[in-house]
């Protein structure tokens, strides 16, 4: 394959290079487009990476003591972190403020919950930013809703613009060193201020990865639009992606019709009525650019396609469709409404890790909805074949960076009816996700000349094992491994 100007300009079986400049043998490895995440967090993500890892604890002193060693490391500084699940925590709890206040030796301490829709913080947070007033404040130091957005705001908005950059630099090449070539930025007033995203547009233009950047900000009028878009010197793709219909099920924030199974008399929270999706979604249709929702639970579904279907009404199904509006997450979503986003051209943005994480019986889904409704969540096959198309992404920091773990939770959904091949989930995660931002790429996973040069090389770890490295890798050889369980491919080059 030769490469001339960021083109592909020859791919030739015998693998002529007397032309060329540089000559990279990749000894057989398998050559794919680049990934694409399709729903990212940079910041964010590179918070947890320089910050407190709670993903794989399990106790809350394994959590205190990572905080305690951080405030030591850090003299006078935030010490944020993110990733606990309660559920596996030995004491069934997070930690407590009073327990953050005496591990981070009175230093503002903030960990989100692993869903990024709760979050517990210790007392001199919760006093600088007047948190015991807000809605969603618990005693004890657990936050949601305005209660865990103002916490968000007092520890994110004032981070320095020096330590910002190295949050960013270093995300974006974790993301880089993991295959993925093009991030999604899911930006909003209540994650993170104008400059966060505009800074980080400006590092990743020659930086290790693109950046397609996303605003999640309610409007109701042609007017109010441009104004967000002016802001940003139209450098948005559209007013989408955490722009919140609902919250998340770890949380108990995902709007539900029916009661959660582990706490029946509480439905979660709507955040936007059906109204407000309408208008907005007319709104980005007549300026000509995406808009969509974070949504989850199956009543959040069940309104916001409402809301779509009285925006089409006023638009025309053609122009909503053509568009191309998304959704995020968009996990309870019934067999009708899955018709309906197909028939007005709605992408939906998904992360099959979700279901690898908590899907299946005794983990989180089925404690919080019971088995049958856990099991409906994720509907990848059915969207498919109603003709949704799909963006695969991570939701970073939510769950990590790491692609081929997504493919292969979408060959293994818990759900089998529900399970996708190889070569669609691959193009889901590579494809799929330029399709969702409107940006050109390859017509299939096949590169081709002719395609821009943004592909990466995997190797088989199986193979290696096996003593044939020298043997080429396929996409067959690749399926035995990810349907089997064995290790990932590896990542042996990106360009972009």
């Amino acid at each position: 394959m030769l490469v001339r100007d960021g083109v592909i300009v020859r791919i030739t079986p015998e693998g002529a290079a007397d032309d060329a400049d540089e000559v990279v043998d990749l000894n057989g490895a398998l050559l794919l487009p680049g990934f694409v995440d399709a729903h990212a967090h940079v910041t964010d993500t590179g918070l947890l990476l320089a910050g407190v890892d709670c993903s794989g604890a399990r106790s809350v002193t394994e959590i205190l003591d990572r905080v305690a060693d951080l405030a030591r490391r850090q003299p006078g500084r935030q010490v944020l972190g993110h990733g606990w699940d309660e559920l596996n925590l030995a004491e069934g709890r997070p930690p407590t403020a009073q327990e953050l206040d005496n591990a981070g030796g009175g230093a503002v301490v903030y960990l989100s919950r692993v869903d990024v829709h709760s979050a517990v913080v210790s007392g001199s947070l919760a006093d600088r930013a007047g948190l015991k007033e807000l809605e969603g404040w618990h005693e004890g130091g657990r936050i949601e809703r305005d209660a865990h957005h103002a916490a968000r705001h007092a520890t994110r908005f004032a981070i320095p613009a020096a330590e910002r950059r190295e949050l960013q630099l270093l995300a974006l090449r974790h993301a880089a060193d993991r295959g993925i070539v093009e991030l999604h930025e899911m930006s909003a007033p209540h994650i993170a201020p104008d400059e966060d995203l505009l800074a980080l547009l400006d590092l990743a233009e020659p930086g290790p990865a693109d950046v397609v950047a996303y605003r999640g900000e309610l409007v109701a009028t042609e007017t109010e639009a441009r104004e967000v878009l002016d802001r940003f010197g139209g450098r948005l793709a559209g007013l989408a992606g955490d722009l919140m219909m609902d919250g998340a099920f770890g949380s108990r924030t995902a709007g539900l019709l029916a009661g959660y199974e582990d706490a029946h008399d509480h439905r979660g929270y709507l955040y936007a009525t059906t109204e407000q999706v309408r208008d907005h979604i007319v709104a980005c249709t007549k300026v000509g650019v995406q808009g969509g929702f974070h949504v989850i639970g199956d009543h959040a579904v069940a309104e916001l396609v409402e809301g779509l279907r009285q925006a089409a009404q006023i638009v025309g199904n053609a122009a909503l469709a053509a568009a191309g509006h998304r959704l995020e997450h968009v996990e309870g979503v019934s067999g009708r409404d899955v018709y309906t986003l197909a028939d007005l051209g709605i992408i939906a943005s998904v992360q099959p890790a979700f279901d690898a994480f908590w899907g299946g019986h005794g983990q989180m889904y089925a404690k919080r909805l019971g088995v049958d409704r856990a099991l409906a969540l994720n509907p990848f096959l059915s969207m498919l074949r109603a003709g949704v198309a799909l963006a695969f992404g991570s939701d970073s920091p939510v769950t990590p960076f790491a692609p081929w773990e997504g493919v292969r939770a979408a060959l293994r959904h818990h759900n089998r009816a529900q399970r996708l091949d190889l070569r669609t989930a691959i193009e889901a995660h590579t494809l799929g996700g330029r399709r969702a931002a409107h940006r050109p790429g390859p017509a299939t996973v096949r590169l081709g000349e002719g395609d821009r040069a943004e592909f990466t090389a995997w190797t088989s770890p199986g193979l290696r094992v096996a003593n044939v490295s020298a043997e080429p890798v396929t996409l067959a050889v690749l399926a035995e491994e990810l349907y089997g369980g064995d290790p990932v491919p590896e990542l042996v080059l990106t360009r972009r």
